[in-house]
C-alpha cells in the first residue's frame, strides 16, 4: 500500500479512494456475509440455498451497488479473485469461497496479506525440494493418454510405454482429464463435474524496465484501471524491477489475438505512465487459456455447478484419486490445492 484506482481519467490512491466506492464496497460485504455466515461446508450441502446457485456474481454486485465507480471496483476486484467475467460466476460457489476470507479475519490477516507472501527461491525452488524427496523417479516430457484400473492396480498409459501403480493421484486440470481415455469409464457424475467445470481466461503479461520508476512517483506498483490492462503489481525478483499485469475474462481473449501482446501493453501503459516507454528492457507473456496443459487459469463454479456437480468432483473412482484447487472447497487458490491434498492422504491412508 497504497496501491492506485484509475477510473474515467481519474487516479485516487487506495488510502484515498471516492466515497461512494467506499460506500459500495461496504455494501457488497456486508451482503456477502450476512449470506456467508449461514452457510455449511463444503458448498454441496447448502441445497436449501438452490436459489444462489442459479444467481451470478455480476448481478449479486450491481444489486448491492448505486454507482458506476463502485460497480466497477467490485468488478475489479473480483475478477481479479475469480480470474474471469463476474457472469461467469455463480453465487453460491463464490460465497462459499467468501467464507475463508471471513476465517481470515480471526487470523488478523490484512486485506493485502492475502496475496503478500512469496515462496523462498520461487515455486521452482519448492518443487525441487519436494522432487529430492521423492523416493523414485520423475519423469518429463511424457502425456498421459489412457488410464485402466482393475481390482489389483493403476495402469497409467502414456506414448509408447506404461507405469503400474497400486493407486494413482491425477492433479490434471479439468480440461485436460477430459480428453484423457479411461477404462473402465468414469462416472457420468465425474464426466458432467469435468465438462461443466469453470477455467478462468487469464493472461499475464511482465514488463522489466531499466528501473523502478514507479516508485519514484510514489507508489508501490499495484494498481485497479477501467482500460484494457485491468490490474497490475510489482513482480519482480532480486534487483529486476517488474511490474506484472494480470488480465481476465473476454479483455483477455481479446489480448492474445493480438498480433504483439507485449508491445501494445507496452504502449497502454505509456498512456498512463510516460516512463514505461522509455525505461522499458523487455517483456513475457503467459496464456493460460491457450496453454494446452491447462486449457485455463484456475477453475471457478459456474451458476448452477455447485449442487449440481461439485461433489463428484472430489470424489475417488476406486483406485483413482483426484486433487488439485478445482476438487477443494476453496478453489483456485494455492490453499485449495494443499486442502485436496491433505484430503487425498486420508483416502489413500484409510
Amino acid at each position: 500500500e497504497p496501491a492506485i484506482a484509475i477510473f474515467k481519467g481519474e487516479t485516487r490512491r487506495t488510502d484515498d479512494l471516492w466515497e461512494d466506492l467506499v460506500q459500495d464496497e461496504t455494501a457488497v460485504e456486508h451482503a456477502a456475509r450476512a449470506l456467508a455466515r449461514e452457510l455449511k461446508s463444503p458448498a454441496w450441502e447448502n441445497k436449501q440455498f438452490s436459489v444462489y446457485d442459479q444467481i451470478d456474481l455480476d448481478s449479486f454486485v450491481r444489486q448491492n451497488c448505486s454507482s458506476d465507480r463502485g460497480f466497477w471496483w467490485m468488478q475489479a476486484n473480483l475478477r481479479s479473485d475469480e480470474g474471469d467475467d463476474l457472469d461467469r460466476i455463480g453465487l453460491l460457489g463464490w460465497l462459499s469461497g467468501y467464507v475463508h476470507y471471513l476465517e481470515r479475519e480471526h487470523l488478523n490477516r490484512g486485506e493485502s496479506e492475502m496475496s503478500a507472501y512469496r515462496v523462498p527461491g520461487g515455486f521452482s525452488g519448492l518443487m525441487e525440494k519436494m522432487r529430492a524427496d521423492i523416493k523414485g523417479d520423475v519423469t518429463f516430457g511424457v502425456e498421459l493418454q489412457r488410464v485402466s484400473q482393475d481390482s489389483s492396480g493403476v495402469t497409467l498409459h502414456f506414448d509408447g510405454s506404461s507405469e503400474r501403480f497400486d493407486r494413482v493421484v491425477l492433479t490434471l486440470p479439468p480440461r485436460c482429464l477430459e480428453r484423457i481415455v479411461f477404462e473402465p469409464a468414469l462416472s457420468v457424475g465425474k464426466r458432467c463435474a469435468l465438462e461443466a467445470c469453470g477455467m478462468s481466461r487469464v493472461i499475464k503479461i511482465a514488463w522489466e524496465f531499466k528501473t523502478a520508476w514507479w516508485k519514484d512517483r510514489g507508489f508501490c506498483g499495484r494498481m485497479h484501471h477501467d482500460g484494457p490492462l485491468q490490474q497490475t503489481w510489482e513482480g519482480g525478483r532480486g534487483d529486476a524491477p517488474v511490474l506484472s499485469a494480470y488480465i481476465c475474462g473476454s479483455r483477455a481473449e481479446e489480448w492474445i489475438g493480438l498480433g504483439d501482446p507485449i508491445n501494445a501493453s507496452v504502449y497502454e501503459l505509456s498512456q498512463i505512465f510516460p516512463e514505461a516507454a522509455t525505461q522499458f528492457e523487455r517483456g513475457f507473456i503467459h496464456d493460460w487459456i491457450s496453454d494446452p496443459y491447462a486449457h485455463g487459469g484456475f477453475s471457478h463454479y459456474q451458476p448452477g455447478y455447485v449442487l449440481q456437480h461439485a461433489e463428484n468432483m472430489v470424489l475417488p473412482a476406486d483406485r483413482i484419486h483426484f486433487a488439485g484447487e478445482h476438487t477443494a472447497t476453496w478453489v483456485g487458490f494455492i490453499e485449495g490445492a494443499l486442502e485436496s491434498a491433505e484430503r487425498v492422504v486420508e483416502e489413500v491412508t484409510l
